[in-house]
């Protein structure tokens, strides 16, 4: 794994940059009450991830350093938001923790997989709709809608070990392939 100076200027990765940027903004909004403004910059956020991974595979733009600082910044962004949340609003302390550790695991896994020189394997639907129900639930904290966040954070709670079950399954089948 090489990583070149010229992949800081690549178009994705000073999106992704950008949005390492952004996190201490976010947070400050959260604490000062601005949810509006916090609700603008991380759907900004949502969008340029996006978009950074679709600009890698269309301008032939695919880096090493893309490959660490783009899940980095959602993982990052992800766990000073509910720290935030769980600090300034009445987000549970336990679901925090528990966004953290699911990350924290997920960061542990792919560090195997490079150990022993094998891809990281790619997250699946199941993967990426988990994703979107935890980032539903945590936003939804910095809405007026207060009925909807422990309905949103159950389901992303229940979600987690249903996608980790479809995930160890299908790893398994592929070692044995």
């Amino acid at each position: 794994m090489r990583i070149h100076a010229r992949d800081f200027l690549l178009i994705p990765n000073l999106l992704s940059l950008l949005r390492l940027l952004l996190i201490p903004v976010v947070v400050f909004l959260v604490v000062r009450g601005h949810n509006t403004a916090a609700l603008l910059l991380i759907l900004f956020g949502i969008i340029t991830d996006i978009l950074d991974g679709y600009l890698a595979r269309k301008l032939n733009q695919v880096s090493e350093l893309g490959k660490i600082i783009d899940p980095l910044g959602d993982k990052l962004g992800t766990a000073a938001l509910v720290v935030t949340l769980a600090l300034y609003r009445d987000f549970p302390v336990w679901a925090a923790i528990f966004v953290i550790a699911r990350d924290v695991a997920l960061l542990f896994g792919a560090a195997f997989y490079i150990a022993i020189g094998q891809p990281t394997p790619m997250s699946n639907m199941l993967g990426r709709l988990t994703a979107l129900a935890w980032g539903v639930a945590v936003v939804s904290y910095l809405t007026p809608w207060y009925a909807l966040h422990l309905i949103f954070l159950y389901l992303a709670v229940a979600m987690v070990p249903l996608s980790f079950i479809f995930y160890l399954r299908r790893t398994f089948h592929r070692s044995q392939i």
